[in-house]
């Protein structure tokens, strides 16, 4: 629990006086001060300041000043570090009774108290080391007592093992990289949280520890855990069952259920924010300072190519010169894996808005020569999918976007782009089809998976879109 909250907020402890706030709420949870506390979770820690703003701006006497109620005590201790506890349980596969329970919540409680004793002092400058973590050595489980079996041949174990049948499943499948990276990784994340790579030995009580520890640490939600880590491990199990490395998979069935947050806004552009990043592009050229030719030219070009494409910012800061090409007298840009990775592999042609042509990306792909549009590939090392160079190019531009004055935490300063682009197809009347097919989405029906769209009949639908006004 120390480590939880230590780990995660060491290096940007936030301030001193969020870190009294959390105290204070855990003082007076434990003194039964307070009937009602808020969740102490590493994900909200934030709002404990605004909470405490009424105890302000003596917390200790305030609190001192409330009476004490231990009628109330266990049930505020449970609201507040109940989940934690349970946690703690789960990750160590660990069984209370009713006393116990009790001392688990006051450990607890010592230890998150501890934490923000700690991350108090670093949020003061002070990053000396803390006696208290002295307190919290590593756990070591009571070994059981039936004699473990014979060890397998290496071989059998190899075949059974998590990593090895991470490696039989790709094999087979055969999925795009970028797939077969994430798999390993939650795999191999998995394997490094049991403590254990032998599949047959993973029981469902591990899994759900680790979704619990997922949960804990408050950086996840409900989605991205059964999405990106739960999902993939039950994949790759579910083929160990198939193919007869396992008996079972532990995984089977285990999901997050927990609320997904509220939407604060919509996920598009606003006008106002679509003017700023497209004003600002249409003056990168222009900027000051030392800057590759590369960057201005991906900040000149890629955003207007978004905001006319729906196209995902990857495969724009991908493209290479001869991606740009003229089909049945319609320009138009060819999103291809070859360029990079393409959700689901499946090429796609997108025609070039007259508006954009009129700016000259053209000229500009031409004068570039065969190669990447926005990224030197002398330079550029492709060491995992993940770490394509155009996957750089898309961090940098989210940053550029968010200085240049598009700061709403609740806008992706780049897949905006794509929710404006469907909206803009919407209110102009562009043929549902004609959209799915330039964005890349699934076909809704049967009917819509047969055939091609052809550019005349894309370049006629895009054009329904007005160009932005901007200059």
């Amino acid at each position: 629990m120390y480590r939880l909250f230590v780990d995660r907020f060491e290096e940007n402890p936030g301030t001193p006086e969020m870190w009294a706030s959390v105290k204070a709420f855990n003082r007076a949870t434990k003194e039964g001060r307070i009937a009602t506390a808020p969740r102490l979770s590493a994900d909200e820690v934030e709002k404990h300041e605004a909470a405490a703003a009424s105890w302000q701006p003596d917390l200790t006497g305030s609190i001192n000043a409330l009476p004490r109620d231990t009628a109330n005590r266990l049930e505020a201790m449970e609201t507040r570090f109940g989940w934690l506890a349970d946690w703690v349980l789960a990750t160590h596969g660990v069984v209370t009774d009713g006393m116990s329970r009790v001392r688990l919540l006051d450990a607890v409680e010592q230890a998150a108290t501890d934490a923000a004793w700690r991350l108090k002092r670093a949020a003061s400058g002070d990053y000396s080391p803390d006696p208290a973590a002295q307190r919290f050595p590593a756990w070591t489980p009571v070994p059981a007592s039936p004699a473990p079996p014979p060890p397998r041949p290496k071989a059998q174990r190899a075949a059974s093992s998590l990593t090895g049948i991470a490696d039989a499943w790709g094999a087979e499948r055969k999925p795009r990289t970028k797939t077969l990276e994430e798999h390993h990784r939650v795999v191999k994340a998995f394997a490094d949280f049991v403590g254990e790579d032998d599949a047959g030995a993973v029981t469902p009580e591990n899994v759900v520890a680790w979704k619990d520890k997922l949960v804990a640490e408050g950086r996840l939600a409900a989605k991205t855990i059964n999405a990106k880590y739960l999902t993939p491990l039950n994949t790759v199990l579910n083929w160990g069952k198939a193919n007869r490395r396992i008996t079972s998979n532990p995984a089977q069935g285990i999901r997050c259920t927990g609320k997904a947050p509220p939407r604060i806004r919509s996920r598009d552009f606003t006008d106002a924010e679509a003017k700023i990043i497209l004003r600002a592009a249409l003056g990168a050229p222009q900027t000051s300072g030392r800057h590759a030719p590369e960057t201005l030219a991906a900040r000149r070009w890629v955003p207007w190519l978004c905001a006319y494409s729906g196209a995902r910012v990857a495969e724009i800061t991908q493209l290479r010169a001869q991606d740009f090409r003229e089909e049945q007298r319609v320009w138009v840009i060819h999103i291809s894996p070859e360029a990079g990775a393409v959700k689901a592999d499946k090429p796609r042609t997108v025609p070039v808005h007259p508006d954009l042509i009129r700016q000259g990306p053209l000229d500009f792909a031409k004068a570039r020569g065969e190669g990447p549009l926005f990224y030197d590939e002398r330079r550029a090392r492709v060491r995992s999918a993940k770490s394509h160079p155009a996957k750089t190019v898309a961090g940098r531009l989210s940053e550029w976007v968010r200085d240049i004055g598009v700061t709403d935490p609740n806008i992706q300063p780049n897949h905006g782009w794509r929710h404006l682009f469907m909206t803009l197809c919407r209110t102009h009347g562009v043929q549902e089809e004609a959209r799915y097919f330039m964005v890349g989405h699934t076909a809704r029906d049967m009917g819509q998976r047969y055939g091609d769209a052809s550019p005349a009949f894309l370049y006629r639908e895009l054009t329904k879109i007005p160009a932005f006004a901007v200059e």
